[in-house]
C-alpha cells in the first residue's frame, strides 16, 4: 500500500507551530483564494499543497517513484504598507529558518529546499507573502 500522498502538509503545520509559537493561526488551506477570503487573523501562516512534479526516469527498481512535491507557506499580515513589509519580512525569515533543510519525521521525504514562489498579493490593508518549498517524496 502506498503512503499518504499529502502527509507532508500536516507535518509542515506541526513544524511551524513548534518553531513559531507567537503566530495567531497556522493552518492548512486548499488554495490562495481560501487564504484571502473570509475572516482573517493577523499574523497567520497558511500551508497550501501546490503540485507534484515527476522527473523523467523516476521509477526505481523497487517500484517507488521520485516525486517533487511543492508546498507553499503564505504569511498573512494586516497593516499599513510600511507595516506590512516590516511584519512580513521578519516572519518570512522565521518561516525560512523553520523549513529550509528540515526533514519531516518520515523516511519518505528528503530535506525541504527553497523554490520560486508566486508574487506577493496586497488586498486593502492585508498583505499575503508566499514562500515555496520543494520536497523530494518517494512513493
Amino acid at each position: 500500500m502506498r503512503p499518504d500522498h499529502l502527509a507532508l502538509g500536516p507535518a509542515i503545520v506541526a513544524q511551524l507551530k513548534q518553531q513559531i509559537s507567537d503566530v495567531r493561526q497556522i493552518a492548512l488551506r486548499g488554495e490562495m483564494s481560501d487564504v484571502t477570503s473570509g475572516e482573517q487573523i493577523s499574523p497567520s501562516l497558511y500551508v497550501i499543497y501546490v503540485r507534484d512534479g515527476v522527473p523523467s526516469g523516476s521509477q526505481s527498481m523497487d517500484g517507488m517513484n521520485h516525486i517533487v512535491q511543492q508546498w507553499m507557506v503564505v504569511v498573512a499580515v494586516q497593516g499599513s504598507p510600511d507595516q506590512l513589509i516590516a511584519k512580513a519580512g521578519q516572519l518570512l525569515a522565521r518561516v525560512r529558518d523553520a523549513m529550509l533543510g528540515w526533514t519531516p519525521d518520515t523516511a519518505l521525504y528528503d530535506p525541504l529546499q527553497a523554490a520560486t514562489p508566486p508574487a506577493a498579493m496586497y488586498l486593502s490593508d492585508w498583505g499575503y507573502f508566499p514562500l515555496m518549498f520543494n520536497a523530494d517524496f518517494y512513493a
